[in-house]
């Protein structure tokens, strides 16, 4: 995928397509990992992992996901 460089202020940025930060599911906001190879000249963004507590049961976080998902068209325009 191509992507311009474009001005942020006094910075540089590269703007991510939506379907892009949806399949990562990253959002406004999210905090990514960003590596720089300057050898390769390559950079690549990262999701950060988070680390769940022993007992906490994947499953419920599955069980979660699934119904945030199913009903995204509703729950999409709710802020925090």
């Amino acid at each position: 995928m191509r992507r311009k460089i474009i001005r942020v202020g006094s910075s540089r940025g590269v703007l991510l397509p939506r379907e892009v930060t949806k399949a990562m599911f990253w959002d406004f906001g999210t905090e990514v990992d960003l590596d720089v190879n300057s050898d390769r000249k390559e950079v690549t963004l990262k999701t950060i992992k988070v680390s769940l507590p022993e007992d906490y049961e994947l499953e419920h976080l599955r069980g979660i996901e699934d119904q945030l998902m199913l009903h995204a068209d509703v729950l999409g325009g709710i802020d925090d």
